[in-house]
């Protein structure tokens, strides 16, 4: 879909190459991602082993298998923080940033399926949080298409759009924002409505959602960015960013002298013996 676009075409995601998403800022993502999940997978763990009611073997085994990824991912994320290393591999620093987004904007989710397997969370909340999940991934496949879109239309061209104008987005943003106070506010209604069960207890799953939603959303909008930019890399040698050099310092001249008296020494006799040649021719 993109073989036809020329390098012109990604001039404005060249930028983002170089800034937002260079390199050592990639490296500082992965480390964010990685202590979010840890967070959300030491919820996982808590529900599932110090749960006092009975739990599935499946979730015994989603847990552990958490824990496994979350291991993975602290891995990866140690692996780029050399700097010599993350501008090496920049490519595939670039395919780990975009997966690791992906799985941010699922943690939240996970997390708040096991949790609520507790009795006084009500047996609709887990399908309002599918569908909301899946609401949220068939955002990120237009939002991806739309961005690839954007390409072709030559809006990320010096002095183009870019990916949102928000004159022309208004309602590509809102529909989204609609379906999830929609669902949320559906969700909350029942649950007053419910003599069975207590909404004081279940507003802090129904907060959570909302957080999980906000964010899976964003990273939705965010992310074709990250997709574009990963292309770029593997594509156009021009989306490489080169390694900084060091910054060399100013060493004053009294400094170096006084620090080699012999060498300045005999600098100065070879001097005076050219000098006195000359003369003497």
């Amino acid at each position: 879909m993109l073989k036809q676009c020329q390098e012109e075409d990604f001039y404005q995601l060249k930028s983002v190459a170089r800034s937002r998403l260079n390199p050592i800022r990639a490296s500082s993502f992965l480390w964010v991602v990685s202590f979010f999940s840890g967070v959300m997978t030491s919820v996982i763990a808590f529900a599932v082993y110090g749960a006092d009611y009975p739990i599935s073997n499946f979730w015994n085994n989603f847990a552990n298998i958490s824990i496994i990824v979350l291991a993975l991912q602290f891995s990866i994320a140690l692996f780029y923080s050399k700097q010599t290393i993350s501008f090496r591999f920049q490519n595939t620093q670039s395919i780990f940033v975009s997966l690791f987004a992906i799985k941010m904007s699922l943690d939240m989710y996970l997390a708040i399926t096991v949790f609520s397997q507790n009795d006084f969370i009500p047996n609709y909340f887990i399908p309002t949080a599918i569908v909301l999940c899946i609401g949220g991934l068939i955002l990120m496949v237009i939002s991806t298409i739309r961005g690839i879109k954007r390409v072709q239309q030559g809006q990320f061209r010096q002095g183009g759009k870019g990916l949102y104008n928000l004159s022309e987005s208004k309602t590509y943003v809102s529909l989204p924002i609609i379906f999830g106070v929609t669902m949320m506010g559906g969700a909350i209604a029942r649950t007053l409505s419910d003599s069975a069960s207590l909404l004081a207890q279940s507003a802090s799953v129904y907060f959570t959602l909302l957080l999980a939603v906000i964010l899976q959303y964003t990273i939705a909008f965010a992310i074709p960015e990250f997709f574009l930019v990963t292309y770029g890399k593997f594509r156009f040698e021009s989306f490489y960013v080169p390694m900084p050099k060091p910054e060399l310092k100013d060493t004053p001249r009294e400094v170096i002298m006084a620090k080699n008296p012999a060498q300045r020494g005999k600098a100065s006799k070879k001097g005076n013996q050219k000098k006195a040649k000359k003369k003497k021719k």
